[in-house]
Parts: structure tokens; sequence; C-alpha cells
């Protein structure tokens, strides 16, 4: 299909609107329940099933029911596994925004007939006037994209973890200082792990009861608005877990503000205490706000404040759950030097063609959808263009086009296509002749975690700080750390390669800094230290 080119001038930022809510909750009415010995699962095929889970993890809720929707295409079977495109709800909505309610027909479903059918040719000039899947078309020879398609709840649950029900998840975990037992408890349970749900438990149901493929050569994930920003931060922080990740008008950067990207020079010494101090937290100076009475729209992105906290006293946090300051994760790269990971993306003009259009001719009805959509679309375009910038700052190859419109599927529908062409283009489809992608031999990453695994390395940091660690060239030749604290390493087993014949070993990156980390300032070479680790010989192993 074909794509707008980028064009990029001067924007102007614009202020955050009350616009933001206006979409209704779901429920789980019309969901199956969790499997069980009594209930067993009943597969449905060719139609949006609406089904829950039960959260063995307990990452929303103390073993709570979670409901999700899928559509999984006629020709995914058992014996030949269809990839998943996760499809991830904008602020205020539900899975119904992306894959209706169950008994939707599914030819009026955007996601689900981008599958089989397509706009006419020509559509690109007026776009919104094929926002209606009923006017695509199925011309010989077009190839069905036979995806299951899986689009969870991002709100707080019933019963479940967080203030109160309802609220938007952000599609992150929660900062745990304002949850049961943080320095600043707003709420009385433990913090929400959203997105380690989705990332984590809904895939592993997902591959147990559905006919797909599993591991990251049969995942994708996409969203609209804040699910675009949902799928740009899921898929950075986890690159080894998704083969492409795609953003519709996405918010990237809720901090409003620039992010420095981390140069490729580090130093071996940089601003540090010389010895070991008391780490203070700074206080939330906004906590009192998320307990006044607010209006439903402003309440929703005032959500933020008991997801990522303070923007202040938590920049950090902040930080480290933006897409703008995860870019260069999008740096891993096969033997042969190719990127792993695909990255596509679109956002709209902010002109409200459609409206102006059927105003001339008579018609005013179009024109109130376009102005009480305007707002969003005016706040996310210039964060999509500190995406791009951030991206072309760290050399991570991705698509991006510049579409006609504002923030309503009138005008985003009928490129929902092209997005899964590029979903499918990087996939694996069992019985369709393509292999299993090829692992990292060589990446760069950045997080705020304290403990996590990427790409089969595993990393855990001994620090109070809340504050980026930096990975740059990771391979199994060598690696080089750059932050603060004690940082422990275990390679995978296939590098067959450590430190003075030991797989896992430890690092020392210097004291720790007396406070969370201020201003993205990790991302200049005098933050913290770097130390560059090689790595020869042929590792001792306990596994056999």
């Amino acid at each position: 299909m074909n794509r707008r080119p980028l064009a990029i001038g001067m924007f102007t930022g614009a202020v955050l609107s009350a616009a933001w809510g206006g979409f209704a909750s779901a429920d789980s009415v019309g969901c199956s329940p969790p499997p069980s010995s009594s209930t067993p699962f009943q597969l449905i095929v060719g139609a949006v099933a609406c089904q829950e889970l039960t959260d063995s993890q307990n990452l929303l809720g103390q073993g709570i029911a979670v409901p999700f929707e899928y559509y999984v295409p006629p020709s995914c079977t058992a014996a030949k596994p269809c990839s998943v495109l996760y499809l991830l709800h904008g602020f205020g909505g539900s899975y119904t925004e992306m894959l209706g309610s169950p008994g939707t027909d599914p030819k009026t479903l955007a996601w689900v007939q981008a599958e089989t059918s397509e706009p006419p040719p020509g559509f690109e000039s007026a776009p919104w006037d094929y926002f209606d899947p009923s006017t695509w078309i199925s011309p010989p020879g077009l190839p069905s994209l036979d995806m299951i398609l899986v689009a969870p709840l991002g709100q707080t649950l019933p019963g479940g973890y967080g203030p109160q029900p309802g609220m938007d998840s952000y599609w992150v975990d929660w900062n745990p200082r304002y949850a049961l037992g943080g320095d600043q408890q707003r709420y009385d349970t433990p913090a929400p792990r959203f997105a380690t749900f989705v990332t984590r438990e809904l895939p592993d149901f997902v591959t147990a009861y559905l006919p797909a493929g599993s591991g990251r050569d049969y995942s994708a994930i996409a969203g609209v608005s804040l699910g675009g920003y949902g799928s740009y931060d899921l898929g950075l922080q986890h690159p080894d877990v998704y083969s492409a990740m795609m953003s519709v008008s996405g918010a990237m950067n809720f901090l409003f503000a620039p992010a420095p990207q981390p140069g490729m020079v580090t130093l071996p010494v940089g601003i540090q205490p010389p010895q070991p101090v008391t780490y203070v937290r700074l206080p939330a100076a906004t906590g009192p706000l998320t307990q006044a009475p607010l209006p439903a729209e402003v309440g929703t992105f005032i959500t933020a404040l008991d997801a990522l906290g303070d923007p202040v006293a938590d920049h950090a946090y902040y930080r480290g759950n933006m897409p703008t300051d995860l870019a260069m994760n999008g740096r891993a790269y096969t033997a042969a030097g190719a990127q792993i990971l695909g990255i596509d993306a679109f956002v709209n003009d902010m002109v409200p063609e459609r409206g102006a259009e059927r105003l001339a001719s008579g018609d005013p009805s179009a024109l109130q959808n376009d102005l009480s959509s305007e707002p969003f679309e005016n706040i996310v375009f210039p964060m999509n263009v500190d995406m791009e910038v951030a991206f072309a700052q760290q050399g991570v190859e991705n698509t991006f086009a510049i579409h006609q419109g504002n923030h309503s599927d009138v005008y985003r529908n009928a490129w929902f296509r092209g997005l899964e062409e590029f979903a499918y283009a990087r996939l694996r489809h069992a019985g369709r002749g393509n292999a299993a992608s090829a692992p990292a031999a060589s990446f760069d990453y950045r997080t705020i975690s304290s403990d996590f695994s990427i790409w089969g390395w595993h990393f855990t940091v001994k620090r109070q700080p809340v504050e980026f660690l930096i990975l740059r060239s990771v391979s199994c030749d060598a690696l080089t750390l750059h932050g603060t604290g004690v940082v422990t390493v275990t390679i995978p087993q296939s590098c067959r390669t450590g430190l003075d014949g030991e797989p896992t070993f430890s690092v020392d990156l210097g004291p720790d800094q007396a406070t969370d980390e201020p201003l993205d300032a990790s991302a200049t070479p005098v933050y913290g230290r770097s130390v560059t680790v090689e790595l020869t010989g042929h590792h001792k192993s306990s596994s056999p």
C-alpha cells in the first residue's frame, strides 16, 4: 500500500485538552469464564470472541478473571498455527475499540477485514471515504494475512489491584512507591503490572489455548493513541518478544519534554559520589491531585500520577517508560548486520479534510466529529516527530508516514491493511516456507529495571536510585555497561564465552547517586561510570 513520505518542519506543541475521554468502559458480559475442569475452553473460529483467563501470576489482582477478545481466522489450526497480532486500545477505551463486541459481524471490523481485503486503488487521496470496510475489495491475488488478533483490556479491574476499577492502565507496570507498602502509598493493593501481563501471562494463555505459534517469531504488537504508546513502550522494552511493533497516532512522550539520547561515546569515569551516600527519594508534590474530585475526561489523564507517579519526583520512572527515551533499544542486529525489530507508524496531519469537505457540500454532521477529535492529534503529532528524531539519532531503521486527518477512525481505518502487511512480512507462518528469525548477535539496550532478561542475557543491578543502566555493543565477545551500582551479568550458554571462564560475573560501576536520576542525566557520558568487559574462552556450564 502507498505511504505518504515524511516531511518534518517546525511544529508547535499543544496544551493538554480534556478530550482524552469519551469511550465506554468494557465489562466481561459475553465473555467465556476461565477454563477449568468444569468449564473447558471452547475455541471460536471466524468470529470475535471474549474470553477470561485466571491471573495465576497475580499481576492485575489476586487470582482474578481477566477478560480479553480474540479473532482466529478459519485457516489457523493446531497443525498449522498462526502468528498473533496484539492490539492495544486507546485512552478511556476497551478491547471493543479494536475488535467490537462478541457477535459483531466481522465484515464491519477494520482490523479483521484488513486481513482479507483492502481499500480500492486511489483511496489515498480521500481515505475517509473508505473507513467502512464494506467499501474495501479483495482483488484476485490479494494474499490473506492469516494472523490471530488478540485485544487485551487496559483498565484496572473490579476486585483487582489499583485505587479503583476502570482506570486506564497506560500499559505499564505501575510505580510501586504509590501502592501498598510504598513510601508514598495512595491505595491499599499491590501495584498492577499491565506490561508484564501483556508480555508474559497473556501470550502464555494464547499459545496454550489458541492455534498460535510461540515466541517472537509469531508475535507482533500494534496500538492506537495510548495503545500506540503502549505498543512502542512494550516493543522497545521487550524487542526480544515481538518481531514487529506498529503505532497509530501514539502518545510517545507524556512528559511533553525533549528526550536526550545517549551518545555512542562513553567515559570510564563520570560524575558520581566518591563513596556510598545516603539515598533520598523526592516527595511527590502532585499526590493530592489524585484524590481530588475531577471530571472523567481530566481524570483519565490524571491516572498517570498513580500509574507512573509525579513527573518531577518520579522523572526517571517516566523516562524509563517513554518510547522516546527507549529508541536505542531498537538497535539489535543479526550476525549479518540486519536490524531485527520491525518498526512502523503513522500519524495524521491534523487537517479535518472530511469535515471541511462535507461542510462545503452543505452537510455539517462530519464537522462535529472532526472538532471533537482534533485536539488529540494536535497533542500526539509533535510526540511522533520527537520519536522519529530519536530513532534517527540512534540509527534505528523504521518506516513512518503522515496521512490526512485527525484522531478518528474515519481517517485511520483505511490504512490498517498496510500495518498488517508490515507485520505479516516479518512474522513466521507455519507450513508457509519461512524459517525462524536469527537471534541477536549484537544489541544495545537501556532500562531502569534492576532485574531483567534481554536477548537471552540476564542482568541484576544492586543500587537504590531509579536510573538507567545502558548497555552498548553487547555480543558474545564483549559488552559495555554505563551507570552506577554493581551489575551481575549472566551470559547465554549459547555464547560459550565468559569472564575468567565463568558465564556469570559482576561489574562494579561505582557508588550509587544520592537520588533518582534527574532530567535523563544518564544520556550524557559524564553521569556514572562506563566499563567494557572483554569475554573470552569456553565458559564452564552447570547444564548438560
